[in-house]
């Protein structure tokens, strides 16, 4: 009875441990199910969307890994510092290197998004940048290796710009141009911001070759998602029955259209407002064809060089980027040095730029696109968005600069850096208003001339550190300069409407 009654006792143990084994598989089972029918419905939200609206999604993700990559090696050349033993000046000079890259890569990215398409190259860019972040750990070892590993980095983060620009001009319509440039470009932003919040984490549990692998990880992973998300859009558009559907990728698009319009006398206001109509109705062909890339012909150098609206464009361009790269590479040290802010306090205040940056974005884009659906002139719209984009900066340095209260700076800084951000809804979207076709060169050409600063300006601000010991000259002044002189230039010269190359002879 005894050996039974154990017997019994045993059974329903058994019993037990498989319905409690049988509860835990169907709780795991319920939650894989819940997750996958919240990735379909997902899917089917994004597929269901427009498919302009479908790329401009994909390309901001795509900038911010960029961002990501491009921070990281600020936080993770710490511990490589410590690992190898490289003098301060070894540390600049590897990151350093990024920006060579990076100003090479202009023109070159605008060239080849104009003749090959932004949609063929950007993923190219993407691939590059990422596979040479991926490379960091496994090159570190030799400074020289690692120096070209990062110019590399610089080289497909600089291409990648004019191809995203490239494909906007063709798939977005002048009223929704604001904000699609700010949510691709202010994307940016939300990289910058993740890439210094999830690097010292990883770093912390894995140690620093993690972040280059992770980070490199995800621009691979994002390649091949873009790729087989372009193809599946090129072959529903080539095999459709429908009529209509089969020649979407042979229809002209803006940028043909606005070719067209250039060579008509006396009728290019027509044309161009009929090409915006035309995309303001219908989707348009999403990609460039390869009858597309046969009518591209020359890029007319000579006539861009000589364009005035461009000139200002370019010099606006340099005014705006200055500010950000010296205040952004400095900021960290300015808190801690003149307003006694201990290091990783600095840090984090380092992050309100970026936070900043997003809530007036948020502002920016609408704004504009508001003001040209009702009918406002779009030169207008943009010199009024950069006006805004430079004046609030401005006044917020002056007033820290006058104000005897330190801790005034640690918060209205952020801001004035912050509205910076309206520059997304003025000079980033003016590459397409002046030339649809050319938009990817002419955003190549101005970032040529907008990258100097990183590679000029952040040292030129540490040399006048170094011989006037004083914030207010060495970082304040010259972004002061820079900012009313930008806005007086782009105020006189700026433009927004589209330009006539063909009518202007080459030198």
């Amino acid at each position: 009875a005894v050996v039974a009654r154990a017997k019994q006792v045993e059974e329903s143990k058994s019993d037990e441990a498989q319905g409690a084994s049988s509860s835990s598989s169907g709780s795991g089972g319920e939650g894989s199910n819940a997750l996958a029918e919240l990735f379909g419905e997902a899917t089917s939200m994004f597929e269901s969307i427009p498919t302009r609206y479908q790329i401009i999604i994909g390309m901001a993700i795509a900038f911010v890994i960029c961002n990501m990559d491009r921070v990281n090696i600020s936080v993770a050349i710490i511990p490589m510092q410590q690992d190898y033993g490289w003098t301060p000046t070894q540390a600049g000079l590897i990151q350093s290197a990024f920006f060579y890259g990076y100003l090479l890569a202009q023109l070159p990215g605008g060239w080849l998004a104009n003749k090959y398409g932004g949609e063929r190259v950007l993923p190219f860019g993407v691939f590059l940048w990422s596979v040479a972040t991926f490379a960091v750990p496994f090159l570190s070892g030799d400074t020289g290796a690692l120096y070209l590993s990062r110019a590399a980095v610089g080289l497909g983060e600089g291409i990648s710009p004019p191809a995203a620009v490239d494909v906007i001009a063709r798939n977005v319509p002048v009223t929704e141009r604001s904000r699609a440039t700010t949510f691709v470009f202010g994307s940016m932003h939300v990289g910058t911001i993740s890439g210094l919040l999830i690097a010292p984490a990883l770093i912390k549990v894995l140690g620093w070759p993690s972040v280059f692998i992770v980070f490199g990880l995800l621009g691979v992973g994002w390649c091949w998602w873009f790729d087989d998300f372009i193809s599946s859009k090129r072959s529903k558009a080539a095999g459709s029955g429908v009529e209509g559907a089969a020649k979407a990728l042979e229809e002209p698009p803006a940028a043909k259209k606005e070719l067209a319009a250039e060579a008509a006398s006396n009728a290019s206001n027509a044309s161009n407002a009929s090409t915006t109509s035309d995309l303001s109705e219908g989707e348009g062909p999403p990609f460039s064809s390869l009858e597309e890339e046969k009518v591209r012909g020359d890029v007319p150098w000579g006539a861009i060089v000589k364009s005035t609206p461009i000139r200002a464009l370019a010099y606006i361009h340099f005014c705006n980027n200055w500010a950000q790269y010296a205040i952004l590479a400095w900021l960290p040290t300015f808190y801690s040095e003149s307003l006694g802010v201990e290091l990783h306090e600095a840090a984090q205040l380092s992050l309100l730029p970026a936070f900043c940056g997003i809530l007036v974005s948020l502002v920016a884009a609408p704004l504009a696109d508001s003001l040209v659906s009702g009918g406002m002139g779009v030169t207008r719209v943009r010199k009024i968005m950069q006006s805004v984009a430079f004046i609030a900066p401005s006044a917020c340095m002056v007033a820290c600069t006058a104000s005897e209260d330190p801790q005034l700076a640690t918060w209205l800084l952020p801001v004035g850096i912050g509205f910076q951000a309206f520059s997304l809804a003025g000079l980033y979207c003016n590459h397409q208003d002046l030339s649809p076709k050319y938009a990817s060169v002419l955003s190549g050409a101005t970032h040529l001339v907008a990258s100097l600063p990183g590679v000029f300006g952040v040292p030129f601000t540490g040399w006048l550190l170094d011989h006037t010991g004083s914030w207010s000259v060495s970082l304040f002044a010259p972004c002061l300069f820079f900012y009313v002189s930008g806005i007086a230039v782009y105020a006189k010269y700026g433009s927004g409407d589209q330009q006539n190359f063909a009518s202007l002879p080459e030198p």
